[in-house]
């Protein structure tokens, strides 16, 4: 199965969770990112969920009212930026319709990233992740060395997708219904 493949039965799997299911998948997957966040020192980077995204939202609060330092990505033509996000943090909808912080924007390179949580269309075994086609977070975690995690509903799981060579693997998924480790995905 191709990446657009993959992308449309994601997408129709999702498509039958009702809003409540969905809501109680959002508060799961934001109380697994905040364990494998504990299990880290540094920074975090999260993302603005988009409409059709794991909601990570209530973990990015937490996080930022815990004390730890939190970044968000805001896309640029040259890429991935990172701006630090805080309590009174201001946001305007930028490209492709995701809501990003306003701030001074550092390279991923630059911002000490410990963990990062990326939103998914789909994903399939050994930590294939499958986005929406842009290469975006392949190039940011060539610069940005960290744990690197997912988030999505597990119904987003599709196995046998065909990835291509700079395709980066994650090191996990996380879903309502637990951390999976790469290697366990199959």
């Amino acid at each position: 199965m191709d990446k657009f493949e993959a992308r449309r039965a994601a997408r129709a799997a999702q498509s039958k969770m009702s809003e409540r299911e969905r809501k109680q998948a959002d508060e799961a997957i934001s109380a697994y990112v905040l364990a494998l966040a504990e299990c880290v020192e540094g920074a975090v980077c999260l993302y603005s969920p988009l409409e059709d995204e794991a909601d990570v939202s209530a973990a990015t609060r937490e996080l930022i009212a815990a004390g730890r330092k939190v970044f968000l990505p805001v896309m640029r033509e040259g890429g991935i930026k990172l701006v630090q996000v805080g309590a009174r943090s201001r946001f305007k909808s930028g490209a492709y319709g995701i809501l990003e912080p306003q701030g001074e924007e550092v390279a991923p390179r630059d911002a000490d990233i410990a963990l990062c949580i990326t939103p998914l269309v789909a994903f399939t075994s050994r930590g294939g992740r499958v986005g929406r086609g842009k290469g975006c977070y392949d190039a940011f975690f060539a610069q940005c060395p960290c744990l690197r995690a997912g988030a999505a509903y597990a119904c987003r799981y599709v196995r046998g997708v065909r990835l291509e060579a700079h395709d980066v693997p994650l090191d996990a998924v996380i879903t309502q219904n637990g951390i999976l480790k790469a290697e366990e995905i199959e």
